[in-house]
């Protein structure tokens, strides 16, 4: 397969990287039943399946107009700086004296702030239109 354009190279990655998770995820169930290692199967096999619906898809299908492109840069701009002030705000609830603070539940409500307000941000930039 030669890759000829973005969605190509797209659709090889998510193929690639699909395998590579799903095979990890075998040999790491292999060795212990644990659930972080076992859901690597199944991140894997959405990844495998997204990529091949994405190699059937039409070439015109996949290409975003300018304002679907415009209002996915200020939601992503928007969703930066909304994580930004959110990893600030725990830093310093950290510095201030909340001890139990634990860095793993930090960084998963931060990570959790950023997909939400892209995905909101996006969906509200689309409905009001660009200006």
């Amino acid at each position: 397969m030669k890759i000829r354009n973005h969605k190509d190279a797209f659709v090889i990655g998510g193929l690639l990287a699909g395998t590579v998770m799903v095979l990890g995820g075998i040999i790491n169930c292999l060795h212990s039943y644990d659930f972080k290692h076992c859901s690597l199967i199944w991140v894997g096999l959405i990844m495998l399946g997204s990529a091949l619906y994405d190699m059937q898809r039409p070439e015109t299908e996949v290409l975003p107009d300018e304002r679907t492109e415009k209002n996915s840069h200020k939601a992503g701009y928007a969703a930066f700086w909304i994580i930004l002030v959110s990893a600030g705000m725990l830093l310093l609830a950290d510095e201030r004296g909340l001890r139990n603070l634990e860095i793993r539940c930090a960084l998963s409500a931060t990570i959790l702030i950023g997909m939400f307000s892209f995905v909101i941000l996006g969906w509200y930039y689309n409905r009001r239109g660009c200006e």
